[in-house]
């Protein structure tokens, strides 16, 4: 009840919900003046009018009302400095990182300042219109963890690089550490007991006023003043206890200052083309992808790129989002936290149709925008691990993925058919993808179990890290699998893919890029119709994206309905009829 009155006020204009708390009190004074004073005015005074006493009375409960609501007033300016001071250290530690990077070569320098520049508008354009709705997303979060692993993935080849990159990772640090700050004080509260205090000390102040014996006119006066007064004072205690939400709210300006001083000419050169006019209503779409090292992060990278080309016409900008993957994007979507996400045929047919994790909770909201690249089951062993077939792994250490991805959906439909019971189960592991190179290399884990585009840069490096090989996963589990879930289909992994003598048969499915049917028609509309006029561009841009066929990509693993806006840039080059 509290939470949902507070959503209401912090979505009221300033000026209203000032008018509101004033209109409460005044409304509230004058209304037990009319109805309330008859009553007092016989218990209280009769013949002899008490006024002194009651003015006694009220004079002492009023000194200590106004102490309480002074330390708030200060407390919450204070708490509000604060936050103001937090979020101007975060975007001078944004603007210096910026500039430093400057002193990186190529590639590194254009990578960093891309990826700085992406959390400078994911900050401004979904942080803070969420923090103003009290809502703190993970968006950001992840793109720093990118920002940080690119840092660090860096080898200086000089003493000068390196000191560089030491200042870099201080100044990060220190980035994060004012984030913190500022994602605490969008939910950071005065304690609800004390909102209780100054409430029922206002009711008390004004319940005074109904006590005194004098003219009606002179009171509703006085009272009305007093109303007044105490809806200003709660007003002000009230917006400055939300610095970060409500329409009384600190503004973005210190990051849109970074970015209009420090970044824009760079963005103008690199980002879009320059020359046409750019369209004001300009909407941010978030695409969760996957792990940074995995093909979902490149491939969303490449996908934003064909579409932030046209962003001055189309007024839609595309950041593709690190994620743990699959499951985590349909949830990203179903929140509002993502407006696109590239998922697993698999996955996004349990998510529609309600079934596997999102059983009695169906996401019919969920809409298809487009088919992308083949994911294949795909198992790497070491060489001495004696797994020659799936049916091996029973008693096995093996990672089936991290909760939250697609390698795990999958891997929970492969044992639901395996039905292993005891001694038959494998000893599961969830490793992040890159954590799983030295656990199977070191003995910690015998195998590792992969939904994956192919030519996958993770297999590769496991394949050459030390002697291992991939395990063909075919036999009567595949068929049991295919024969009950229509979006898989029977595939071989390409010998030549990672130089292997034959091509290596498994089955597998497609992933897809989704969205929601609230995510309106003209977003949806300008990332189908960037990527279908680039189409060959994109295939040039990451291997796993070399085969996109036109005509597969609106039909192929798209459980879901089609939304609106694809739809209709599908119709418009004749894709669909």
């Amino acid at each position: 009840m509290l939470g949902s009155l507070a959503a209401w006020l912090d979505r009221l204009p300033a000026a209203g919900l000032a008018a509101l708390f004033c209109v409460a009190f005044v409304g509230i004074t004058w209304l037990g003046i009319l109805l309330v004073h008859p009553l007092m005015r016989r218990l209280l005074h009769g013949e002899h009018p008490s006024n002194e006493v009651i003015a006694s009375i009220s004079g002492g409960f009023g000194l200590l009302y106004a102490v309480l609501l002074g330390l708030l007033a200060v407390a919450t300016f204070q708490n509000t400095k604060d936050v103001e001071d937090d979020v101007g250290s975060e975007a001078s530690s944004l603007s210096a990182i910026y500039r430093n990077v400057g002193g990186y070569p190529e590639p590194a320098r254009s990578e960093l300042k891309f990826l700085l520049r992406d959390y400078t508008h994911y900050v401004i354009e979904k942080d803070w219109p969420a923090h103003r709705a009290g809502r703190v997303l993970a968006g950001g979060e992840h793109r720093l963890q990118v920002i940080r692993q690119t840092l660090l993935s860096f080898e200086p080849a000089t003493q000068a690089q390196e000191n560089l990159q030491n200042e870099l990772l201080r100044e990060l640090n220190s980035l994060t550490a004012a984030r913190e700050r500022r994602l605490a004080a969008v939910t950071a509260t005065i304690p609800s007991v004390l909102w209780y205090v100054v409430v029922v000390g206002a009711l008390i102040s004004i319940a005074f006023l109904w006590m005194l014996y004098m003219e009606l006119a002179h009171q509703l006066l006085l009272g009305g003043i007093t109303g007044l007064f105490l809806g200003i004072m709660i007003f002000v205690i009230y917006a400055m206890d939300h610095p970060l939400r409500g329409a009384v709210s600190i503004a973005p300006a210190p990051f849109k200052s970074v970015y209009n001083l420090v970044m824009r000419w760079d963005a103008l050169q690199s980002d879009v083309p320059p020359g046409r006019p750019a369209q004001q209503d300009q909407a941010f779409a978030s695409i969760g992808t996957g792990e940074l090292n995995g093909v979902y992060y490149s491939v969303g990278r490449a996908l934003c790129q064909v579409v932030n080309r046209e962003l001055l016409s189309s007024g839609v900008r595309c950041s593709a989002e690190a994620t743990p993957g699959s499951a985590y994007n349909i949830e990203g979507l179903r929140s509002g936290e993502l407006e696109f996400g590239i998922v697993q045929a698999d996955v996004q047919f349990m998510a529609f149709n309600g079934q596997g994790m999102w059983a009695g909770r169906r996401f019919s909201d969920l809409r298809s925008v487009f088919s992308l690249h083949r994911e294949l089951a795909t198992l790497v062993v070491r060489s001495d691990s004696g797994i020659a077939a799936i049916a091996d792994l029973a008693g096995k250490r093996v990672n089936i993925g991290s909760p939250g991805s697609g390698t795990r959906a999958t891997w929970d439909t492969i044992a639901a058919a395996l039905d292993w019971r005891g001694r038959m189960q494998i000893h599961p592991s969830e490793l992040t993808p890159d954590a799983t190179t030295r656990a199977l290399c070191s003995k910690v884990i015998d195998a590792n179990f992969l939904m994956v585009g192919y030519p996958s840069p993770l297999v590769g490096s496991q394949l050459a890290a030390c002697p291992t090989k991939l395990v063909p996963i075919t036999g009567d589990i595949v068929d049991k699998i295919i024969a009950a879930h229509p979006y898989y289909r029977r595939y071989a992994i390409p010998a030549e893919v990672y130089a292997m003598g034959d091509a290596v048969p498994t089955f597998g499915s497609n992933a897809t890029l989704v969205t929601t049917a609230a995510v309106p028609p003209r977003v949806v509309h300008a990332i189908a119709a960037a990527v279908l006029a680039n189409l060959n561009e994109l295939r040039s841009l990451h291997p796993a994206l070399a085969h996109l066929d036109e005509d597969e990509m609106t039909t192929a693993g798209l459980t879901a309905p089609l939304h609106a806006g694809a739809e209709q840039a599908y119709r418009q080059v004749a894709v669909i009829k």
